[in-house]
């Protein structure tokens, strides 16, 4: 009777160990992501797993002047850092120079504005995605994510940088799938 009662014992102990690791594998915010939610509501449309600290890129056409502008970030301790912004014209809605601590300095026909390391990051970035010209995209580990593929043209997302579980993660659209 005493090995009977022992060996049940030892079995639940056993599953409750199991249900335990299983609930933390599934509950516990451990995947850094940059996260794209509708703005209004919140929803997570889509996500992009990344590493903590590494580099990404908004590239876009300019929907006035029609050329390529490119905007680096770095994904920081659950903020956006902006990194550096190139672009071909100074002409609307684009800085012809730098603030503050930043450079400003133009090379191969092209503007480049360099953050300082002071720069202030950002908790979020709001976006429109382009319908028609600006063809949004996300560039990370040298793979291009065309935007509104993963959320909709003329969406208007919020890009944090988050740490969620696998259970939150089921919601939305990994773009690396």
């Amino acid at each position: 009777m005493a090995r009977s009662t022992k060996k049940w014992g030892t079995l639940t102990a056993i599953i409750f160990i199991l249900i335990a690791a299983l609930a933390t594998y599934i509950f516990y915010p451990y995947h850094y992501i940059l996260t794209f939610e509708k703005q209004r509501t919140g929803e997570l449309l889509a996500y992009l797993p990344i590493e903590e600290n590494r580099n990404f890129h908004i590239k876009y056409t300019h929907s006035v002047h029609l050329s390529e502008v490119v905007e680096y970030y770095q994904a920081i301790e659950g903020n956006i850092k902006p990194v550096k912004l190139v672009y071909e014209d100074t002409a609307i809605g684009m800085p012809s120079d730098a603030h503050g601590e930043d450079t400003f300095r133009m090379e191969d026909g092209k503007y480049i504005i360099e953050k300082s390391e002071n720069a202030t990051p950002f908790e979020e970035l709001n976006l429109s995605v382009g319908q028609v010209r600006a063809e949004h995209k996300v560039i990370h580990n040298n793979q291009t994510y065309l935007l509104k593929n993963y959320v909709g043209a003329g969406t208007n997302v919020t890009i944090d940088a988050q740490t969620r579980s696998r259970w939150q993660l089921w919601k939305g659209v990994n773009m690396l799938e």
